[in-house]
């Protein structure tokens, strides 16, 4: 999987007609850091994979076409892919966050096409 992750960056980093010390210069890395990433032994940490996907302009599930998250994520320690059960676990209180305002907001909001009164 890792290997699949590295040539979707490739691919697309040249789809950009990026080099990868451009890539490597919005990550604030060297260029031979960079070539490590997408060749070989660097790990690519999710918040790395992250900031990778952000300067070539593709969601995070671009690099992971078919996976999912699996339902029950028992062991902290234990890796899924790029994330730790503690990373998935605060992206979920994060997003859930996100929609009770998102909620609120269309409460307090007035419907489309009405005026408050004054």
């Amino acid at each position: 999987m890792i290997d699949y992750i590295r040539n979707q960056i490739k691919k697309r980093r040249v789809e950009k007609g990026l080099t990868q010390s451009d890539v490597a210069l919005d990550l604030g890395i060297t260029p031979g850091t960079y070539s490590k990433i997408e060749s070989g032994p660097t790990e690519i940490s999710v918040k790395k994979l992250g900031a990778i996907a952000k300067i070539l302009e593709v969601e995070m599930s671009y690099f992971f076409p078919g996976q999912s998250i699996p339902a029950r994520l028992e062991d902290n320690n234990r890796s899924y892919g790029f994330a730790m059960k503690n990373d998935i676990e605060e992206l979920t209180r994060q997003i859930n966050k996100i929609k009770q305002e998102v909620a609120a907001l269309k409460t307090a909001s007035p419907a489309p096409g009405k005026k408050k009164k004054a």
